[in-house]
């Protein structure tokens, strides 16, 4: 099972995107490819802030990844458990959200995160296998 972080999808559902190709390509071949519903509002955030995709056209694209990654709400032990153990390895700020990113996959059994951004992951998930595409 293969947990797709939000640079993932965003640069998979945005043609314009640099890494388009890239992402787009470790979402089709993931095995079993997951995510959380916080990195469908990520991802909004990401195409309609930085990236200033209007926002429906934003949601039509992330609809159109629903059909090809299983998306699950996040309890609230995930969030206990992201809260605890951030403190534990220092975490501060926005870092909380990779914690939370890596409580929900460990939860769910991922064997990977596929990620852009490496380095958001590996102090709080140290037992994943993390890739980049």
């Amino acid at each position: 099972m293969t947990f797709l972080d939000t640079g993932i999808l965003v640069g998979a559902v945005l043609e314009a995107h640099p890494e388009h190709a890239a992402c787009l390509a470790a979402l089709e071949e993931s095995a079993r490819p997951f995510t959380n519903a916080h990195v469908l509002a990520e991802t909004f955030a990401t195409l309609t802030g930085f990236y200033k995709v209007p926002a429906d056209a934003a949601a039509e694209l992330i609809s159109s990844v629903r059909n090809a990654v299983a998306v699950e709400a996040l309890a609230l032990a995930d969030y206990e458990t992201a809260i605890r153990q951030a403190r534990s390895r220092g975490v501060m700020g926005g870092g909380i959200y990779d914690s939370l990113h890596a409580t929900f996959a460990r939860r769910r059994k991922a064997v990977r995160i596929v990620t852009r951004n490496p380095s958001h992951f590996q102090h709080v998930a140290p037992d994943i296998e993390i890739l980049t595409p």
